[in-house]
């Protein structure tokens, strides 16, 4: 059983300007005024592996700042999307705001609760409101169980529903993801990729949470798939009222999912706007490239040369000032200088000199 596929999430997505209309137009806004979800100043740093130099000389690995000074907010009912290149720190986000990869510095505020101080039944409360969908939904299930057994387990564990109609419960949250009640007796091995990830939803889904956190959850799947199950999320997130953070590279699916965006660069924020600020009237020079290098049908608009010329910073030797500035077309010298966040509208922020120029 499968979802149709959506017109605007044919091969030709991945251009935006061939969307349809109708995926063009603002969504309302979401409902209350209070953050679901907040970051505030949050540094996660990890290690870098100890080498013979350093072992010989007693040295201490320098620490690669993986996410530096991040503020963000979601609102209740929003989709907020977060992209990138690989490395800019999106999937680390998603980690930290499960506990995974706790921060440095920073507070993860979720309904004005500060997630690393959480314990004891105010943490369990947490693990069932807020659940993350991994990219690889082979490697999230037990190889060992059946489906009916992963979600059922999820279930008693939390005691969602009596015991008595727990087989029941399942069959429910399969059919809710578009999958027949003969599925649950099936391994992960026996199913495809698009019917794992829905398996992956179904099991977030069995604990009835308010935001999912959603780490590249189409990236690996064929562009069919893919739109089965981005057809899907929308149609869970209208008939559930979900919160949604989605991480993603993948523009044409963050303009598709997106009521915000937000564009990561080396660990910092450097843009975030309206799904339509960012697509049609992008201020950063990265969130410019970004845009340009998604592939087009129309030969006028195909690129000859890179998008992107110059080298990526390493992460442990960044330099002084803006960290596009190797990469950046308009470079000029006041870019050595951190650049501050400049507002352009309520919600369009850009870290750039010449933004709003």
């Amino acid at each position: 059983m499968t979802a149709p596929l959506p017109k605007s999430l044919h091969r030709e997505s991945l251009d935006p300007d061939t969307l349809d209309r109708a995926e063009r137009q603002p969504r309302p806004p979401p409902a209350g005024d209070e953050p679901l979800l907040a970051l505030e100043g949050v540094t996660v740093t990890f290690a870098k592996a100890r080498g013979f130099i350093d072992a010989v000389t007693g040295q201490t690995p320098p620490k690669v700042r993986a996410v530096d000074d991040v503020s963000l907010a979601i609102a209740p009912g929003e989709t907020l999307g977060l992209v990138g290149e690989s490395g800019s720190g999106k999937t680390t986000i998603a980690r930290a705001i499960m506990r995974l990869s706790p921060p440095d510095r920073g507070r993860i505020l979720f309904r004005g609760a500060d997630v690393n101080a959480l314990a004891g039944d105010d943490l369990r409360r947490f693990r069932r409101e807020v659940q993350m969908v991994f990219q690889d939904p082979y490697s999230s299930l037990n190889p060992r169980l059946g489906i009916g057994a992963a979600i059922s387990e999820v279930l008693r564990f939390h005691d969602i529903v009596p015991v008595g109609e727990v087989d029941e419960e399942v069959v429910r949250l399969l059919s809710l993801v578009g999958l027949s009640p003969e599925m649950r007796h099936r391994r992960p091995r026996e199913l495809s990729g698009g019917q794992r990830q829905r398996v992956g939803l179904a099991r977030a889904l069995a604990v009835r949470p308010k935001l999912l956190v959603l780490d590249e959850p189409v990236a690996a799947l064929d562009v069919s798939i893919q739109a089965q199950v981005l057809n899907l999320l929308h149609d869970l997130r209208r008939n559930l009222g979900l919160t949604m953070l989605f991480v993603a590279h993948e523009l044409g699916v963050v303009r598709h999912m997106c009521d915000r965006v937000a564009v990561m660069y080396l660990g910092r924020i450097v843009e975030t706007g309206s799904r339509d600020e960012i697509f049609d009237a992008a201020a950063h020079p990265y969130t410019q490239s970004l845009l340009k290098a998604v592939p087009r049908l129309e030969p006028e608009k195909r690129h000859r040369k890179p998008v992107l010329e110059g080298e990526i910073p390493s992460p442990i030797a960044l330099p002084p000032g803006c960290r596009f500035q190797s990469r950046c077309p308009r470079v000029a010298d006041i870019c050595t200088t951190e650049p501050e966040a400049v507002s352009l509208s309520a919600d369009h922020t850009a870290a750039c000199h010449f933004a709003g120029r």
